[in-house]
């Protein structure tokens, strides 16, 4: 019966893939044969730029090497200002913090979607769904939130810290720290998003983590193939079928959070997590912001044009409550982007601990003092922290996990007073990493120095070139969230282990080649238990 179900399908299977080898042929032909009037867009403006490369544009360059080491070579040759092409497409890098902020604030409203190239993000919202949905989702993530979440975020670090002082029981041992953190972050993320407990720290093959892992780092080639390709064969099914990734695990996350919203509607269930926020949403009257938002701002430039930028933006929104499918994409982009970016980010900051003995010291003795006899810390106290801020700001300047912002301008605009008329259709590109290393806005850019951040240097940073969760009415959404979740592991972690350098300790760190975020390959540290 196997044998005979395999000739049957061999051929058909055969015929999908050279149907689908003609029309990547065909493509590749067709953009042979128009790329040289493409590619003279930037030439033709005056604006300058890394050469492009038939059919590909530049995308070859950021496909083939560390994007981190591509942007910094890009910004010192070609200035603040500067053109590429991903295939034919133009984009213009924009590094000037006076026209950033034109781009992400004053002229948001023109500025207001991010790309809707083929490659990117089947979850990106635009226009009136993007503001009807940001405004329901906002009031889930205020202070105030965060604040009724802390509990269950310090009981699942009890839980991790647990789990790892097993390992330790007979000295150092040598750990990867992303899968050490990861599997933190994971379950505090369904602790939270869906009240659910996992078993991620003794099984590594959980199918949360696995999926989501597998999800976020899907082959670069596919990524690329789908920027090449014309929309009419990315869309195809032919296509989707061979070359797209991530159906799979979609289907396993909204499927358990679909059976999660069924369970408790017919059982009249309440649970104090994100799921059942995003369930009972609905956009308040007036300011949806808490009092206590800006103390937890994190450097998000927070001025009266700002403010004004985000009342704006969200003005006459009448519909207030979201639909099935928009709370599953909220959760399932919860589910991967919050487990990829804040492991990443907590896995960085560890590494740097273990690269410099004097700053685990100096976070113990602030940490040390913040806990009470019970060994509670109050959530104020954490959040006002100051080494532990600085800690962590510095990381996101040394290492954000956004190497670019990017907004697609939806009407022809004038750049400032360059001259520079950007057209509709074109993205516009923030050089994140880039801009976070420019001596001319953090001195010895390349030396880890959480001081930047303390309160005595912080009126020094320039605003708009801190940018590791946007800035304007379209920032990073779960920044206080993954803050919180960051800021608890790095507390409690301090008080009961060392972590080291080993010889398997790659310095300085090694990015993965042709990610769009910050991937560094895998990070191995000594970890053991702290003498009393």
């Amino acid at each position: 019966m196997t044998i005979m179900l395999g000739s049957v399908l061999a051929p058909i299977c055969q015929t999908y893939e050279c149907c689908l080898i003609g029309l990547i042929v065909a493509a590749i032909a067709y953009y042979f044969f128009s790329w040289r009037n493409s590619f003279n867009y930037w030439r033709g403006r005056h604006i300058c730029g890394p050469k492009p490369f038939p059919i590909f544009g530049n995308l070859l360059s950021l496909s083939l090497n560390p994007r981190p080491l591509v942007e910094l070579e890009w910004y010192k040759k070609y200035g603040k200002i500067y053109g590429t092409y991903i295939s034919g497409k133009p984009r213009l890098t924009v590094a000037v913090p006076e026209l950033i902020k034109q781009i992400l604030v004053k002229d948001f409203h023109t500025f207001r979607n991010r790309s809707t190239e083929k490659g990117a993000s089947s979850q990106r919202s635009r226009d009136e769904n993007w503001r009807r949905v940001r405004a329901i989702v906002s009031p889930t993530f205020t202070s105030g939130k965060m604040r009724r979440m802390y509990p269950l975020i310090s009981r699942c670090c009890e839980d991790f810290l647990n789990s790892v002082d097993r390992d330790v029981t007979n000295g150092m041992i040598e750990v990867e720290l992303k899968r050490l953190m990861g599997a933190y972050t994971m379950d505090v993320i369904v602790s939270c998003a869906v009240a659910t407990k996992t078993n991620t720290y003794a099984d590594p093959n959980n199918p949360f983590t696995t999926r989501a892992f597998t999800f976020v780092n899907h082959p670069v080639w596919k990524g690329v193939l789908a920027m090449l390709l014309p929309s009419v064969i990315v869309n195809t099914n032919i296509y989707r079928r061979i070359v797209s990734h991530g159906s799979n695990e979609r289907k396993f996350f909204n499927n358990f959070t679909r059976s999660l919203i069924q369970k408790r509607k017919e059982n009249n269930e309440k649970h104090n997590d994100f799921l059942q926020l995003l369930m009972d949403a609905e956009i308040p009257d007036g300011d949806v912001r808490e009092a206590s938002d800006a103390n937890e701002a994190h450097h998000v430039n927070e001025g009266r044009d700002e403010m004004a930028a985000n009342v704006e933006a969200f003005k006459g929104v009448l519909e207030k409550k979201l639909t099935e499918d928009e709370i599953l994409a909220q959760c399932f982009l919860f589910f991967t982007t919050g487990y990829e970016t804040t492991a990443t980010t907590l896995s960085i900051c560890t590494y740097e601990l273990a690269l410099n003995p004097g700053l685990q010291d100096r976070l113990y003795g602030e940490t040390k003092e913040a806990f009470n006899e019970k060994g509670e810390m109050d959530y104020d106290v954490l959040s006002r922290l100051p080494f532990l801020d600085a800690l962590l700001s510095e990381t996101l300047r040394h290492y954000p996990l956004g190497l670019r912002l990017e907004r697609e301008a939806m009407e022809d605009v004038m750049l400032g007073d360059t001259g520079v008329m950007i057209e509709k259709g074109v993205i516009v590109e923030i050089p994140v990493y880039a801009m976070h290393h420019d001596p001319d806005h953090y001195a010895d850019p390349f030396t880890f120095n959480p001081d930047r951040f303390m309160p005595s240097n912080r009126g020094h940073i320039k605003p708009y070139t801190y940018l590791p969760f946007g800035s304007g009415p379209r920032h990073c959404i779960a920044m206080r969230f993954a803050l919180l979740e960051v800021k608890v592991a790095l507390a409690k972690m301090s008080q009961r282990f060392r972590f080291s350098r080993v010889t398997a300790t790659d310095v300085p760190i090694v990015f993965r080649k042709g990610q769009i975020i910050l991937k560094p390959k895998p990070l191995v540290v000594g970890l053991q238990r702290r003498s009393k």
